[in-house]
């Protein structure tokens, strides 16, 4: 898997650029192209289009982890090992930007920071408690191939959390966020699946990033245990 994974069509710099550049494209379109203020909100529901983006790419980066988690288990290369562990901290990332974002349009709108009978808050906290766990497993395991396997079973199994954001309304009751816009307007579905294509580059830019320094860990341990061997 991991070669297919290292066949970008475009540099690392490039790549990362791009993503930045669409972001701030993202930006002039909630600046011209979405009304500014909605009654009883205002202006504070503009968040909603980081909001949006980053929670579609952190559950999208977890289902990936957790694909890739498989794949681990079945073939063990270390090139799987890192491409997951890469895209867990990125959908942390995306999973932090949703929780902070999320809680600034609360106190906006609420005057509350934190709503916890609202089911799908509760579940993407938990997912984010979860996968920082993940993170915390890793660290804690020095062995690389124990840790490797430790961590795709892990992430295999906090795949599962991605369900339970999805469906949490339907199954666990309706949801308190504070809208009250009307999103199938033609400039909303425009500008927020933009803003989610634009966070999908930047966020793979990132991931990209986090194996690289993953893969030169790996190598440096290599050598580290190769020079412990010989005595040197």
């Amino acid at each position: 898997m991991h070669p297919r994974l290292d066949a970008w069509p475009i540099p690392i710099r490039l790549h990362l650029a791009l993503g930045w550049a669409l972001v701030i494209a993202t930006l002039g379109l909630i600046a011209f192209h979405v009304p500014p203020a909605v009654k009883d909100i205002g202006e504070s529901y503009l968040i909603f289009f980081f909001h949006f983006p980053s929670a579609v790419n952190c559950l999208l980066f977890f289902v990936i982890a957790g694909g890739i988690s498989l794949y681990h288990l079945a073939r063990s290369t270390p090139g799987s090992d890192q491409w997951a562990a890469s895209a867990v901290e990125v959908g942390v990332l995306g999973c932090t930007v949703t929780l902070v974002t999320g809680s600034i349009w609360a106190k906006a709108a609420w005057s509350i920071w934190w709503d916890a009978t609202d089911p799908r808050l509760m579940t993407v906290a938990i997912m984010w408690l979860t996968y920082v766990g993940y993170l915390a497993l890793r660290s804690t395991i020095d062995e690389p191939t124990r840790r490797a396997r430790f961590s795709a079973a892990f992430g295999v199994i906090a795949a599962v959390n991605v369900p339970l954001v999805y469906f949490a309304i339907q199954w666990f009751g309706v949801a308190h966020h504070p809208m009250n816009v009307d999103l199938a307007a033609r400039e909303m579905v425009l500008t927020r699946w933009f803003g989610a294509g634009a966070f999908f580059v930047l966020y793979t830019a990132l991931w990209r990033l986090r194996r690289g320094v993953h893969a030169a860990a790996y190598e440096v341990g290599r050598i580290e245990e190769g020079l412990a061997r010989a005595g040197i």
